[in-house]
């Protein structure tokens, strides 16, 4: 992702998400469609309903026209909900999602993507356990990727190389095979100042999505476990002092108005 030209300091503590209740109407407490009014970089961070929520949006053009929401239901067994309706674009970039401010090696949760839609052919759109290691001097930015809406398997993008990533090698949890990925990128960051800069991207991408509507499950330790071996080089010291959401990315589509929608609970197990 574009990340923000913003740093911040979490002091709050992490806080539980509580397991979801079955699917059923509930109203939307908190929308930002703005996140510029919280920070002036189209960063914002908070809390509602107990529970810490992390949204960044990068724009080609007016960030406030509202192209991408997110809004938190108030409704405990319910989490969010995030809709989006962008321009003909290559750039548009918009994150996040609702977890913790203080990101765990061990972390193990439970989720549910009742829907996840995107009138897009190709895969713009995807949900991941998502989040900064920030140790010492070093950025690292990370993804498990779950699910998204597209054919085929998701593979990210390396913006270096001109050319998707290169597997190094897989990691087997939650009862499937991820393929591993490590990417290095230029620009801001959440760590430190926040000043533009090179980090590494780390990702696991499971093999196919999840399906959508069933209650699923997600390990963080077996990622991170892989990422710290010496040929990747993952700083696991590094995860309380970043975040860590349960996710969606969403990009703009080149070729048509890129129109879709996640309605996503989450919770420790």
């Amino acid at each position: 992702m574009k990340t923000p030209m913003l740093a911040l300091t979490l002091t709050l503590s992490s806080l539980l998400l509580t397991a979801p209740s079955t699917v059923s109407a509930a109203s939307i407490g908190k929308t930002i469609c703005d996140p510029a009014a919280d920070s002036g970089n189209g960063y914002g961070s908070g809390y509602y309903g107990g529970h810490f929520y992390s949204w960044f949006e990068l724009s080609q053009n007016n960030i406030k026209t509202c192209d991408v929401k997110i809004g938190f239901y108030n409704d405990a067994g319910r989490h969010y909900r995030a809709e989006w309706n962008m321009a003909k674009s290559w750039g548009e970039d918009a994150i996040g999602g609702l977890g913790w401010d203080k990101g765990a090696r061990y972390r193990k949760i439970g989720y549910n993507v009742g829907e996840l839609t995107s009138n897009s052919n190709i895969q713009k759109a995807l949900v991941a356990l998502y989040g900064w290691s920030c140790s010492g001097s070093t950025s690292q930015e990370y993804y498990v990727v779950d699910t998204w809406k597209g054919p085929g398997q998701f593979v990210p993008w390396d913006e270096n190389a001109g050319a998707p990533a290169k597997s190094k090698g897989t990691v087997y949890a939650n009862n499937a095979t991820y393929d591993v990925y490590l990417v290095d990128r230029n620009g801001a960051q959440y760590c430190g100042s926040g000043e533009n800069r090179s980090f590494k991207q780390f990702w696991s991408v499971r093999r196919s999505p999840t399906a959508h509507g069933n209650n699923q499950e997600l390990n963080f330790g077996p990622h991170a476990n892989r990422w710290d071996n010496s040929d990747l080089g993952f700083k696991t010291d590094g995860l309380a002092n970043g975040y860590q959401i349960l996710a969606i990315e969403v990009f703009g589509d080149a070729n048509i108005n890129h129109k879709g929608a996640v309605d996503l609970s989450l919770w420790l197990r």
